[in-house]
């Protein structure tokens, strides 16, 4: 990641725990081991889970307990022996949730809702145990719950995004959770949408390309100024003539523009099937 996003991201966080709120933050599977070093990271409301750890918070006469790890590889191979050790560290007397960035089966992606199964990359909701209030959970991107099998039920909980990353979540409604718990200590939440950039796709003919034609109709179309345009160009002779930078000044300075050469995947596709 680019050091000037990765300040401005850490500027934002630095505020945030300077108002003297704990922040905790659970690296994923790009962020592992790209965390950039700096005195950001020292913060005393800073807390990250680097290997397998607890951070205990007393907050408002509640004693909160985070058990978590950050992302790990064949977890589904390692997970039993991790809440083991946990339930040996616990001291049980108060509010404990498990903070992860892995895939439960059950949960689904995608707009054809692929859903996971079981296996050394995704956790068994039965090996969810332990006296754990709720397990919350990022690395999948569309909002969900799930149940563990136990009595009484535990939620599995995804925010999932807050922001559309790939066409594939164009119709997902991004947003974050409000969790709190009721005087039994039952986990309550409730989810906040966020309005996210729209997306738009606009597939160029396959014929002579006429640069000025396409920049007015994209001009015509009055697509949102912070949208996502992908342009999918469907030959190699529509490639050759079609440079963004030749439409990037016409357009709005904030919409992000992507191109989807769908000459690639036909191809791509016959070679497949040739072997």
């Amino acid at each position: 990641m680019h050091p000037t996003i990765v300040n401005q991201a850490y500027d934002a966080l630095f505020e945030f725990a300077e108002s003297g709120i704990p922040l905790v933050i659970v690296p994923g599977n790009h962020d592992r081991s790209t965390l950039p070093s700096g005195l950001f990271l020292q913060h005393r409301n800073l807390h990250i889970f680097r290997e397998p750890d607890i951070f205990r918070f007393h907050l408002k006469g509640e004693i909160i307990d985070l058990a978590g790890f950050p992302f790990i590889r064949n977890i589904g191979e390692k997970i039993e022996s991790i809440l083991s050790d946990f339930q040996h560290k616990l001291p049980n007397d108060g509010i404990a949730l498990l903070c992860m960035h892995q895939t439960v089966e059950g949960v689904v992606v995608g707009p054809a809702n692929y859903t996971f199964r079981a296996g050394p990359q995704v956790i068994a909701s039965s090996q969810l145990t332990g006296a754990f209030h709720g397990y919350l959970s990022g690395h999948i991107h569309p909002h969900q719950m799930l149940w563990t099998p136990t009595t009484p039920a535990r939620p599995i909980i995804y925010p999932g995004s807050i922001e559309r990353t790939s066409f594939a979540e164009r119709r997902e409604t991004k947003g974050y959770l409000m969790l709190s718990f009721d005087e039994t200590k039952k986990l309550l939440h409730r989810f906040q949408p966020l309005a996210t950039r729209p997306m738009y796709t606009l597939a160029i003919p396959d014929q002579v390309l006429d640069i000025k034609s396409l920049i007015e109709q994209i001009q015509a179309s009055k697509y949102a100024k912070n949208g996502i345009l992908r342009i999918t160009i469907p030959s190699p002779q529509i490639a050759s003539q079609f440079k963004i930078h030749q439409i990037r000044p016409h357009l709005p300075a904030e919409m992000i523009i992507q191109t989807q050469h769908l000459w690639l995947r036909q191809e791509n596709g016959r070679h497949a099937k040739s072997k």
